[in-house]
Order: C-alpha cells, then structure tokens, then sequence
C-alpha cells in the first residue's frame, strides 16, 4: 500500500460503500473506508487490521469480551462502535486513535475509560450509557474544549461523581439519568 488515505468528511464518508465480510473487504483493502461486521467471536480478528484506510467500524452485538489492543493500528478510524458487546475494559491502545471523533460503547460492563484518553484529541462524542462508568481519569480534561458530549445514562451516579465529572468536561453535556440513593443498590 501506498500509505494512509486522506481523511474523509462526513459527508464523503457516507457515500462510500458500507462492507459486511473481511473476505469480499480483501479483495480491494485500499478501498476500505466503512465496515459493519457481525463476528461471533472474543475479539477482533486479525484479518481486519489489513484496512489501514478504514475510518468507520461497528461491530456492535458480536459478543466480543476483549477489543484486541491492535485497535490501535487502524489509525484513520473517525468512529468506533462496539456496542451491545461484553466488554469490561478497552485496551490502553485506542488512545493513539488520535482521528476518532465518535467512541460507541453503550450496553458493555466497562468500569473505567483508559487513562490516556486525553491523547485522543479528535474525540467529541462518547456514547457509554447502561455501563458502571462512575469515574473519569484525569487526562480527559485535556478534551475539554474538543468533547461536545459523553452519555452516561444508566448509570446510577451520586452528586459528587457528577460535579467531578463536570469539573474535569465544564464544557462537554454530559447526559446523565438522575437518581437517587433510594435503595442503597450501590455500596459508597
């Protein structure tokens, strides 16, 4: 391959054809741009990290429990969706996806964002609802003024997990459903 491909706008990118099979994917990885797979497995195969062009995957409701740390080799991605998935953590290498502008995890048990998450300086949407994300690391401040909106609805926060989320991201809406400790369902 000749190198990485230009970075295609949004509008641009929808017009390029969506690829459902790594096999017919392999016949031309160059023109790789959109992928939508459904894998039954436990991770991401090897196959897929041939599409270094590649700048949107889903691959939601595949029962992946780990997000192989090459993730990080599809360096164009502008937006990643692994919802529905049974995720708990994301390898520490998705923050060299410095192009990523849309991060889906929705519907996984992840805990924690990986502590390098400010690396990803593109990043303006975090899509992590119905996960135990109570905490935010310290480095997303550095995505303040670039990070529109994280949702974290679902999520049974307390005030103080809320307004140090909003002391980290005083400029990003965070989406959050408002509880109270009602029935002590959470231990402090």
């Amino acid at each position: 391959m000749d190198g990485q491909c230009q970075l295609l706008s949004e509008a641009e990118l929808k017009k390029k054809p969506v690829f459902t099979s790594i096999e017919e994917a392999s016949e031309s990885p160059e023109e790789v741009y959109r992928m939508k797979l459904k894998i039954k497995a436990d991770s991401l195969p090897d196959e897929l990290f041939q599409f270094t062009n590649l700048q949107e995957l889903v691959v939601s409701h595949c029962k992946l429990s780990v997000l192989n740390a090459r993730i990080g080799e599809l360096t164009q991605l502008q937006r990643l969706d692994v919802s529905a998935n049974h995720l708990v953590v994301l390898p520490e290498s998705i923050c060299q996806l410095k192009n990523l502008k849309d991060l889906i995890i929705n519907r996984n048990i992840i805990a924690a964002l990986p502590q390098n998450i400010g690396n990803m300086v593109s990043l303006e949407y975090i899509d992590a609802w119905n996960n135990p994300l109570y905490v935010l690391p310290e480095s997303i401040a550095a995505l303040r003024e670039v990070l529109r909106e994280i949702d974290i609805r679902q999520v049974e926060l307390w005030d103080e997990e809320l307004e140090a989320m909003e002391k980290l991201l005083p400029n990003t809406k965070i989406q959050y459903t408002s509880t109270c400790d009602c029935h002590g369902t959470r231990d402090k």
